[in-house]
């Protein structure tokens, strides 16, 4: 008798322990779950469900250092137009579009995340063409390049809240100037530098999502700058607000 009472008491114990770790398991995945498919992001490095899209437009201003404007200080806003396109397995495509009309930026890239309870980390690389064009003294100028993105991302989920911070580098593979007809300046295949950026997404109104981040690019060639036609060879700061409504 003694011994059918432990054995069964054993396995009692054997089936509420299965039944905490079952429990304690389910929950971590409903976390996971939860993480991957809930508010909407565009930096954040959430998972996209396949064949589904999520849409940003914003606006970007960056602040060029005083060394290329001798002093004076102008903000360069540029409307940013964003959109996602959710994959298999974790990845998804991430295209962009930066415009001040004279000057255009145009990139598209992959990304790959994974959620981790409250924590979410992501790696991206993405392919960019720019090209600007401007009447300076006279002179019909024109400009292009082509810049490559390597990038990592780590995010901490709040709930309502969701922080990232980005760093990416800048690889400046080619980049040609002209004014009329005769080439200023070639270049390729060069490390430019380095961008970090902190952000967050969050409810704004109803059920639209907003976007607010700073990003300092710390490099040698910023293409938003080309037309200024820096003559020096240094690395220079440029801060950077960053604002987009998720549609």
């Amino acid at each position: 008798m003694i011994s059918f009472s432990k054995t069964r008491m054993g396995h009692t114990r054997r089936v509420l322990l299965a039944g905490l770790l079952a429990g304690t398991l389910g929950w971590g995945v409903g976390t996971t779950r939860s993480q991957e498919s809930g508010s909407p992001f565009i930096y954040y490095p959430s998972t996209l469900p396949a064949k589904t899209w999520q849409l940003a437009l914003g606006a970007t201003f960056t602040t060029p250092p005083k060394e290329l404007t001798e002093e004076v200080q102008v903000r360069a806003p540029a409307i940013d137009f964003h959109a996602l396109y959710g994959l298999p397995s974790h990845f998804y495509l991430d295209g962009r579009v930066i415009s001040q009309l004279l000057q255009n930026h145009i990139s598209v890239g992959g990304r790959w995340t994974r959620s981790m309870g409250d924590f979410s980390v992501g790696a991206g690389y993405d392919v960019a063409y720019w090209f600007g064009f401007l009447t300076i003294g006279g002179f019909d100028s024109k400009a292009n390049g082509w810049i490559n993105y390597p990038s990592v991302t780590i995010g901490y989920n709040t709930g309502d809240v969701r922080l990232l911070f980005k760093t990416e580098a800048i690889l400046n593979l080619f980049y040609r100037s002209y004014v009329g007809e005769n080439e200023v300046e070639s270049d390729a295949n060069t490390f430019s530098g380095m961008s970090f950026m902190l952000a967050m997404e969050q409810p704004f109104w109803k059920d639209t999502h907003v976007t607010f981040g700073f990003r300092v690019t710390y490099t040698k060639f910023n293409w938003i700058m080309w037309s200024l036609y820096t003559t020096f060879d240094r690395y220079l700061y440029y801060p950077e607000f960053i604002v987009g409504f998720m549609l």
